[in-house]
C-alpha cells in the first residue's frame, strides 16, 4: 500500500535555543497547511579528482539542509477571548519572520470613550484614557463610532503623537471630533527591527515524520487576492523555513483540530494612500535571505540558520481611476510616503486588519489586456520598525 499525500501534517514550535530541538506537541502545535513540502538539499563538493581515465568520480556528499514550504490560509482562532501568548500557532511563523506579538486581551477603555477635539477627516484625538506615548498605538486597530457601526467603524492607526493625535489610513465623511473611540481586543503582529526566533518543526508526509530544527524564515509573502466573481481565492501567507534535519522516522500523521472557515477579502475595506480603491490583488513580499555561519565544531560544519537580510515591497494590481481621484504619477514623482490598509473577516475572532503605514511608489504601468484597464506596480517599504502590521481582531461586533 502506498503512502497517501493527504496524510500530511505540519507542526511548529518556537525554540528557546536554536541548537536544541523542541518537539511539537501533536495536539497544541499543529496547523492546517496547504501546499506543504519538505525539500532536502544535499550539500556536495565537486573535487574533480584525476582518476587515470576519462571517467571522474561523483561529488563528495558533505551533509544536507532542509526547506519546509507551504501556504497558510489566514483564518482566526474564533471566539471572543483573545488567545494567550504563543498560543496562536500561525503567530509563531509571524514571530520567526520578525513580527512582535502584541496582545490586547481587554478593550481599552473598557467602555467606548468620547474622542477629544483636534481631529480631521483622517485623524482623531484619542480620549483621556489613551496614553500620550508617541506611536504606542501604531499598527493597532481601534473602533471609532463616527465611522459607523460594526466593521465600518474599525480602522487602524498609522501613527500617534504624544498629544494623542492618531493619523488614520482612511478618510471620513467629516472631521472626527465627535463620537467615541476604543482600542479593541486583538492580537497585533507588528514588524520589528530585530530578527525573530528560530523554530522547530515536525512534518508528517504519509507514514514518515521529518523533524527539523534551527529553522529560520527564508521567504515570506502575504497574498491578498480580492474574492470576486472574476477571482476565487482567499488571503494567505506563503512561507519557506530553512534549517537542519534532526530526525527522520516512521510515524503516522496526527490530525490537526478542525479550523474555521477562511474569510474572503471582500465586503471590507481597502484604502491606498488614503483613497478607497478597488483591484484584483496586492502582495507584500519580505525578500528574506538566510545564511549559515561556518563552524567546524558543529556536526554540520555550520551554526543554525540566521536571517541576514530583508527587502520589503508591495505589489498592487488596481483598477484604473481618474488621476483627479488618485494621482499615482505625482506620488511616484514626489517619492513621498503613503499608506495601505485592508480590513476583512467573517465575524468576531475571525476578522483581520493589515496595515502598511508608509510605502514609497514606483511608477505604475497601465494594462488593457483584460476587460478593464488596470494599473500594476510596486511600492517600497524603507523602514522596518512597525512598518507592517497584521491584526487578528476581536471587536464587540463585526
Amino acid at each position: 500500500m502506498g503512502d497517501l499525500s493527504l496524510n500530511s501534517t505540519f507542526g511548529i514550535k518556537v525554540e528557546s535555543d536554536p541548537l536544541t530541538f523542541a518537539a511539537p506537541n501533536t495536539t497544541t502545535d499543529l496547523i492546517t497547511c496547504a501546499e506543504l513540502k519538505a525539500t532536502i538539499q544535499g550539500l556536495t563538493a565537486d573535487i574533480k579528482e584525476f582518476t587515470g581515465t576519462i571517467h571522474r568520480r561523483g561529488p563528495v556528499v558533505l551533509g544536507s539542509t532542509i526547506e519546509i514550504s507551504g501556504k497558510l490560509l489566514l483564518r482566526g482562532p474564533g471566539g471572543s477571548t483573545v488567545p494567550i501568548a504563543d498560543a496562536l500557532v500561525i503567530g509563531r511563523i509571524l514571530r520567526a519572520a520578525g513580527f512582535t506579538e502584541s496582545i490586547v486581551s481587554a478593550a481599552v477603555p473598557v467602555a467606548p470613550e468620547a474622542v477629544a477635539a483636534g481631529g480631521s477627516t483622517s485623524s482623531v484625538t484619542l480620549g483621556t484614557t489613551a496614553t500620550g506615548t508617541a506611536d504606542l498605538y501604531k499598527g493597532k486597530m481601534i473602533a471609532l463610532s463616527a465611522l459607523g457601526a460594526g466593521k465600518a467603524g474599525l480602522t487602524m492607526v498609522k501613527s500617534n503623537d504624544a498629544a494623542k493625535l492618531a493619523q488614520l489610513p482612511e478618510v471620513a465623511g467629516g472631521a472626527l471630533t465627535t463620537g467615541t473611540w476604543q482600542l479593541i481586543k486583538q492580537i497585533a503582529y507588528i514588524f520589528s527591527n530585530s530578527a525573530g526566533p528560530t523554530l522547530s518543526s515536525s512534518v508528517w508526509l504519509g507514514k514518515q515524520r521529518i523533524d527539523a530544527g534551527g529553522l529560520a524564515v527564508s521567504s515570506f509573502k502575504v497574498n491578498m487576492p480580492t474574492s470576486s466573481k472574476e477571482g476565487q481565492d482567499v488571503p494567505s501567507i506563503d512561507f519557506t523555513l530553512t534549517g537542519d534535519i534532526v530526525t527522520w522516522a516512521d510515524d503516522t500523521a496526527p490530525v490537526p483540530a478542525a479550523a474555521l472557515a477562511v474569510p474572503p477579502f471582500r465586503d471590507g475595506k481597502m484604502w491606498v494612500a488614503n483613497t478607497q480603491l478597488g483591484g484584483s490583488s496586492f502582495t507584500i513580499d519580505f525578500g528574506m535571505k538566510v545564511a549559515f555561519p561556518p563552524n567546524p565544531n558543529r556536526l554540520t560544519g555550520s551554526e543554525p540558520a540566521q536571517m541576514v537580510e530583508t527587502t520589503r515591497k508591495v505589489d498592487l494590481t488596481l483598477n484604473q481611476v481618474p488621476l483627479a481621484t488618485w494621482n499615482h504619477v505625482t506620488q511616484a514623482q514626489g517619492q513621498g510616503y503613503y499608506s495601505l490598509y485592508a480590513l476583512w473577516g467573517l465575524g468576531v475572532g475571525n476578522a483581520f486588519g493589515l496595515l502598511v503605514p508608509e510605502m514609497r511608489f514606483n511608477f505604475r504601468s497601465p494594462d488593457n489586456s483584460g476587460d478593464f484597464v488596470t494599473t500594476t506596480g510596486e511600492a517600497y517599504i524603507d523602514t522596518a520598525d512597525k512598518a507592517i502590521s497584521l491584526v487578528f481582531a476581536f471587536p464587540s461586533t463585526f
